[in-house]
């Protein structure tokens, strides 16, 4: 199951496997959307910050989990956990930070022996980092921003 911002996004998210694609411009309460065809996530990975916090809580099984890759937004609002939601959830809610070696190592092992590909949407040279940044900055990549130090 994946939720994408742009419509154009979804016929690749399929192509990729996803069986249950919502496009939030199409579907703007996309938390109950998904709660209704799916019965509840057991696993939310909430990637989109205090915009879609509150979808994401929706979105979620009684007791489900979220994890938030960033509680900030661009203009430095966090997180709120919005009372109404929150009321009748018992979801678990935590924050996931950049790992360590170990945890690096391991997910290196992971991806050799089930041989995943990530998904690349435009590779850079080293010495044009910063329009990698402005890039995925701007916001509509799919897939992996690879900087290439070789």
């Amino acid at each position: 199951m994946a939720v994408t911002s742009r419509s154009e996004k979804v016929d690749r998210l399929r192509a990729l496997g996803t069986d249950l694609v919502v496009s939030t411009a199409d579907t703007p309460e996309w938390g109950a959307a998904v709660r209704e065809q799916t019965g509840g996530i057991d696993l939310v990975i909430e990637t989109g910050g205090p915009p879609t916090f509150a979808q994401s809580m929706i979105a979620c099984a009684l007791y489900g989990r979220i994890v938030l890759l960033t509680i900030l937004d661009a203009k430095g609002g966090t997180v709120q956990i919005p009372g109404p939601v929150y009321q009748r959830s018992l979801a678990t809610i935590s924050r996931l930070f950049v790992g360590n070696r170990t945890g690096l190592e391991a997910m290196l092992r992971a991806i050799s022996v089930h041989r995943l590909k990530p998904v690349i949407d435009k590779v850079f040279a080293f010495d044009e980092a910063k329009d990698a940044y402005r890039y995925f900055q701007q916001g509509d990549v799919f897939g992996k921003v690879v900087v290439d130090g070789a």
